[in-house]
């Protein structure tokens, strides 16, 4: 496992001083995740409260990574379950997503494309590929920065949009949702590519 925050730097040396367990990093990223659709369901400024949540799931995501890679007695159960809380978080995303707007079928489909992408990463690191040595337009922090762009501007809209809140938040939201679902399909179409390369002799 390969963190892409060195643990040399600054953030990497803040993360390790706290000695957090991995399976607390994950819990509280799961958490904060699981808060962004109550705060969208409450609507107005309140969906503002949605960004520095999705910050703190990145912030474990970053920090789960570099302590795992560390980490001598990392436990079975956290490795099995630190997959799972990832898909609840990103299912929690779309939810927040769909309850502002954003088309049923469009959410559906990024949400299986995810699914997809993740499946896909696993079974070639299952065969040997530990190391496929690219980043693609599939990434977890890639699907961060979409949502967080697009919850951050319904936010902005709840707080300054007066009686057209509701038209302008669904066209934020489809552009989000819609953004989100291309760039999971070119993420999922690079791996595939790059795995059927890697694997041709076979």
């Amino acid at each position: 496992m390969v963190s892409r925050v060195p643990a040399d730097s600054l953030v990497g040396r803040v993360i390790l001083s706290t000695r957090l367990k991995p399976g607390a990093v994950v819990g509280v990223g799961l958490a904060a995740s699981l808060v962004i659709p109550f705060c969208v369901v409450v609507g107005g400024p309140v969906v503002l409260v949605a960004l520095p949540l999705i910050a703190v799931t990145a912030l474990c995501d970053a920090s789960y990574t570099l302590i795992a890679a560390r980490s001598t007695s990392l436990s079975r159960r956290v490795l099995v379950l630190e997959p799972l809380a990832a898909r609840l978080s990103e299912a929690c995303w779309l939810l927040a997503l769909w309850f502002l707007g954003a088309p049923g079928w469009a959410v559906a489909v990024t949400g299986a494309l995810c699914w997809m992408y993740v499946l896909t990463r696993l079974r070639a690191r299952q065969v040997g590929l530990n190391e496929l040595g690219m980043v693609t337009f599939g990434e977890r922090s890639v699907r961060e920065v979409v949502v967080a762009l697009g919850l951050g501007a319904c936010g902005v809209i709840a707080v300054a949009g007066g009686g057209q809140y509701s038209e302008w938040t669904e066209g934020v939201v489809t552009i989000t949702i819609t953004g989100w679902m291309l760039l999971a399909a070119l993420g999922l179409l690079q791996l595939v590519i790059v795995v059927s390369a890697a694997l041709r002799n076979d």
